[in-house]
């Protein structure tokens, strides 16, 4: 008797609550479908990153649920806390945070699979030019493209996985260009892409695929050269914008406030010094995450 009341739920209980979300998602997929006209693109995006079976429609309608979720508790939030504190602002605060979150969370969710292809590619393409190094090695001593493919299937993260793929396509009876054909429609990378088309190419026309190989490694490994250094050029503006935002601007603005202050015998309150602190804190915040997104994706 313990048991039950303990608030573990049983499966039909479980089964209930997961009916009653597909329920609140089903009535919704009307708006999804319209919704989804503002993004031409997100069925692509979808197949790239690896979320080809799910209905288009349907994902849109998950993630206006989930912003709609996350709307709702936010509001809830800022009103308990305007009932603990007897402040009536936080309710004013509530109706408007909440259909500011409620949108761009849509927007925001609903991009999922662009940031997911984003990731893919920069993972793809980190290890891509060691990986085609690796299938040129086993192709000049002799060894068949399959095997030589099977070979990189291991040890080359993102790309392993892709040859992973297209190598199980062709022990499923695919041929082997128009298994190379598919991992080109479904993969983002265009260095990826390109260098795919390159060795189907070459298979085609019958052409020594150790040539091709050889120019395209030499090519990756020059483009990587090449975003290193724009990445190092980059940095010099980004340290001036540091230095006069989280150096220059705060110690200056506090020595004026100060001085100021004893020309007209007005006070610098401690709040002054607190918002400084905490905008010097999101400003690194956010710098740390701009120089770390523009980081070029090279193995080291």
């Amino acid at each position: 008797m313990v048991a039950e009341n303990s608030g573990v739920k049983n499966p039909e209980q479980r089964k209930k609550k997961k009916s009653l979300r597909e329920k609140f998602i089903d009535r919704i997929l009307p708006i999804a479908e319209r919704t989804e006209e503002l993004f031409p693109t997100l069925k692509k995006e979808m197949v790239q990153a690896g979320m080809k079976d799910r209905d288009k429609t349907r994902y849109v309608a998950e993630q206006m649920f989930n912003a709609l979720t996350l709307a709702f508790y936010s509001a809830a939030g800022l009103v308990i806390v305007g009932l603990i504190f007897g402040e009536t602002d936080f309710y004013g605060y509530a109706a408007i945070i909440s259909p500011v979150i409620l949108i761009f969370g849509t927007f925001t969710f609903i991009k999922k699979p662009r940031a997911e292809v984003n990731k893919r590619m920069r993972d793809i393409e980190k290890e891509l030019p060691y990986a085609m190094r690796h299938l040129l090695i086993e192709v000049e001593a002799g060894i068949p493209l399959y095997q030589a493919m099977v070979s990189i299937t291991e040890g080359y993260g993102a790309v392993s996985e892709e040859f992973k793929k297209i190598v199980n396509e062709i022990n499923a009876g695919e041929d082997e260009v128009k298994a190379l054909e598919n991992a080109v429609l479904r993969n983002p990378s265009q260095k990826f892409r390109r260098g795919l088309w390159q060795i189907i190419n070459a298979l085609r026309s019958g052409s020594d695929i150790s040539n091709t190989l050889s120019s395209l490694v030499d090519n990756l490994i020059q483009q990587q050269i090449l975003q290193v250094e724009k990445y190092g050029e980059e940095l010099n503006p980004y340290t001036l914008m540091y230095m006069l935002i989280a150096i220059i601007m705060p110690s200056l603005g506090v020595t004026f406030f100060m001085m100021l202050s004893t020309f007209t015998g007005s006070e610098v309150s401690n709040n002054m010094f607190y918002g400084v602190l905490v905008g010097l804190t999101v400003f690194q915040m956010f710098f740390i995450n701009l120089v770390s997104t523009k980081r070029p994706k090279v193995k080291t």
